[in-house]
């Protein structure tokens, strides 16, 4: 008798608490994953971007990236659907450096490599707190899932010297 209580009570115990909950539950991904080449010369840092989902730097050579990820599901979510990369790095550069000093934008160029489509651009502008021109790296990259904007600087006097570089990190992002 005793075990056919207990039996009876473990039962209901079980029963009763799936009864509580009023619809099924489903496990979520939070968080998403991506690899990118960097030189050995950068070290990963923080304070450069808010928006970053990674950020590197050299002090000494005076050279910085960073790197903001949007999530195509994200974006649908609030009503913003880009039929291509070009779409969404048109959608992002018009406002890039908008009202500062001798902004100049050079025209994109676009390339796929290893099913990573980018668009690429450089950019420069006259920046007021630096008093120096300051040269920009525009790469933005689309994947399965994701859109990337990968954005390389420098002071504009490290242009040739910085730019195969930052356009090779921006080639390796991968998810």
């Amino acid at each position: 008798m005793k075990k056919l209580t207990l039996f009876l009570i473990t039962l209901f115990t079980f029963l009763g608490s799936n009864l509580l909950a009023q619809t099924q539950m489903r496990q979520e991904k939070v968080g998403h994953q991506f690899f990118i080449m960097v030189p050995e010369y950068m070290t990963r840092t923080l304070g450069i971007n808010d928006a970053a989902s990674v950020q590197f730097k050299s002090v000494v050579k005076d050279v910085y990236t960073f790197v903001i990820e949007d999530s195509k599901a994200d974006l649908e979510l609030v009503e913003m659907k880009f039929s291509s990369v070009s779409e969404f790095y048109n959608d992002f550069i018009k406002d890039f450096l908008v009202g500062t000093k001798d902004r100049s934008i050079s025209p994109p160029t676009t390339l796929e490599v290893e099913g990573v489509k980018y668009v690429q651009s450089e950019a420069s502008y006259y920046d007021k707190e630096a008093k120096s021109k300051i040269y920009y790296n525009i790469t933005v990259a689309e994947t399965g899932g994701y859109f990337y904007k990968i954005l390389s600087y420098t002071a504009f006097s490290n242009k040739d010297k910085f730019r195969d570089d930052f356009t090779k990190l921006a080639l390796t992002i991968r998810d």
